[in-house]
């Protein structure tokens, strides 16, 4: 075993991962040792490389991963030498640094993926089905466990359903969100600035894909309306489209209230008043992660072709290329590393 690894760490007040040999990590008794086969490129990376919350940490960025065990720590049972797994990025934890827990999590606060190894708890390890691609496997330790986490809990759609439903933002989570929602049988519309994003969404069985100058224009007319927004951005802008598209009548009471379901990592101050959510009956909720069995349902819907992610991968030496491109919005669907490409 090489006593060294390369890997992108993130330094307070660098706006770039800078990569580094440090060693490879010694698994306690209860962890593994993981060789990473892939780790998905998330805009929680470039959030965190905003420093929007400052963060006086350095550690190694990547919190989408999948890899091989390779070592057992002395009290690990049930986890098999070689065998492919997902990493599950949230054990509970208490509070440090005064974070919240999710922000001293894998990847985000502790090492992460963007490695050739990294050593996790052995309860943070769900196997993944076989025959399933490590690349496409990765998207479940968040993309999809996220998006599912949106559509399914927080929106509370299921099989059968008969709603409309608004997928504002075809990124690498959107793009999981139309797949789901219309494999629920609701009536999916897209909304993306970007034509390939909204050439992506009609692909994948989206009944329209708006512009933002298509959505503004017929939410202002009150020509355009759904049940639910799901809101992949969650900016100023797409939180007053997403209210407008949503709008309903204080005085019909027979129906559902609208729902905007907040999934974008930003830190926009959104526009808010109790009286437009109660005159126009609208419930905003928010979504981060989801449980380690929905993640188990997440790999479940990949190995049956349910879901099909539009995945590109790239080597570790390219992470900050690929993160420059995410805040460009040059990417279509999800990038992901893979340590063991080459240039």
């Amino acid at each position: 075993m090489q006593s060294t690894m390369k890997a992108a760490v993130y330094h307070p007040g660098d706006n770039e991962l800078v990569l580094e040999d440090v060693p490879v990590p010694t698994p306690g008794p209860k962890q593994v040792l993981v060789k990473i086969a892939a780790s998905g490129v998330c805009h929680s990376d470039t959030f965190i490389l905003s420093a929007a919350v400052p963060d006086n940490r350095s550690f190694i960025l990547g919190h989408e991963n999948v890899g091989y065990a390779v070592e057992l720590g002395s009290e690990v049972e049930g986890i098999v030498k070689g065998a492919l797994y997902a990493i599950y990025d949230v054990v509970p934890c208490v509070a440090m640094n005064n974070l919240p827990p999710a922000l001293n999590s894998i990847g985000i606060g502790r090492n992460g993926g963007y490695a050739e190894y990294i050593a996790v708890n052995a309860e943070e390890l769900v196997p993944v089905p076989d025959g399933l691609a490590p690349e496409v496997a990765a998207v479940a330790s968040d993309a999809l466990l996220t998006a599912y986490t949106a559509v399914h809990e927080i929106a509370q759609l299921g099989p059968g359903t008969t709603k409309r439903v608004l997928i504002y933002g075809v990124g690498g989570l959107g793009h999981l969100a139309v797949q789901l929602a219309k494999y629920y049988g609701a009536t999916v519309y897209a909304c993306d600035y970007k034509p390939a994003a909204r050439e992506l969404a009609l692909s994948l069985g989206a009944e329209r894909a708006l512009d933002l100058l298509e959505l503004t224009n017929e939410t202002t007319a009150g020509t355009f309306t759904v049940d639910v927004v799901i809101d992949f951005v969650s900016n100023e802008q797409s939180f007053t489209l997403g209210k407008a598209a949503v709008r309903g009548d204080v005085f019909n009471l027979n129906g559902p209230p609208g729902t905007v379901v907040l999934v974008g990592f930003t830190a926009d101050q959104l526009p808010l008043s109790s009286v437009d959510l109660i005159l126009y009956r609208t419930n905003v909720l928010s979504v981060l992660y989801g449980t380690i069995d929905d993640m188990k349902v997440c790999l479940d819907l990949l190995a049956k072709g349910v879901i099909r992610p539009v995945v590109t991968t790239e080597p570790l030496a390219k992470v900050n290329k690929v993160l420059d491109e995410l805040k460009a919005s040059e990417v279509t669907g999800r990038k992901v590393i893979v340590p063991g490409l080459t240039n």
